[in-house]
């Protein structure tokens, strides 16, 4: 993944992966409609999220627009300057957070809203019915655990890379 066109394939395959499973579901479903797929443990049901977690900033969606594309961009210049020294974790939390920030913005533009279906039945004690969600949002799920985990357990401190490397930082 430290080469630019096999992170750009991994992404795109990702990317590939939550749009046709969207489109699965979508188009076996009409709206409102639920499949047990574990009778009352999963379930695919049809969902509209306007908004982003939990539906909150539904009312505001240009701020959404704006924050995706913001962070798409953000995500790409971080793998770009860290694509050399990152471990292949890091590479690959990157890629997991750009699959499932690309996914749901293709969602927002083409249809003013994501598209959910993954629905787990059981209600969580102190939380009640958790929130239906999609591929995209496994990703960025996934992916955000993994580069905390980077982060506070397998990266380096960048002093100390820099210190092995014989180089001082630079304001």
């Amino acid at each position: 993944m430290r080469r630019p066109l096999v992170f750009a394939v991994v992404v795109c395959a990702g990317i590939a992966v939550d749009l046709l499973s969207k489109w699965y579901v979508f188009s076996h479903l009409n709206a409102g409609e639920s499949y047990a797929v574990i009778p009352n443990v999963l379930h695919f049901t049809e969902a509209e999220n306007r908004g982003v977690a939990f539906s909150m900033l539904k009312d505001y969606p240009l701020v959404i627009l704006s924050i995706s594309v913001l962070a798409i961009a953000a995500l790409g210049t971080i793998y770009w300057r860290s694509r050399q020294t990152a471990s292949l974790y890091l590479l690959t939390s990157l890629a997991l957070i750009l699959i499932g920030a690309a996914g749901n913005l293709f969602d927002r533009l083409a249809f003013g809203y994501v598209r959910d279906f993954i629905d787990f039945v059981p209600r969580i004690p102190l939380i009640g019915h958790w929130a239906v969600f999609n591929v995209a949002d496994m990703c960025i799920t996934t992916g955000v655990l993994l580069y905390l985990f980077c982060a506070w357990f397998i990266e380096s401190d960048p002093g100390e890379k820099n210190a092995a490397a014989g180089t001082t930082p630079t304001a």
